[in-house]
């Protein structure tokens, strides 16, 4: 069973802002990132998490399979 995939937005009592994708694989939580930031006004500075460099997997059962 997959986790939820979650982009959580912290602001500390100066205005720093943090934003951290959970649950994402490979480069897709970078677009959600960048909408978010659109939505504040600001961009931050980007960290890679190990699951960045991570392959998604597809997996259709619907596939067909032998020749012709």
């Amino acid at each position: 069973m997959r986790k939820p995939k979650k982009i959580i937005v912290e602001i500390d009592e100066e205005g720093n802002t943090s934003i951290d994708g959970q649950n994402f694989i490979g480069t897709e939580c970078s677009h959600f990132i960048e909408e978010v930031e659109k939505s504040l006004g600001q961009q931050t500075s980007q960290r890679n998490k190990p699951e960045y460099r991570q392959r998604q997997v597809i997996n259709n059962k619907n596939l067909q399979r032998g020749g012709r």
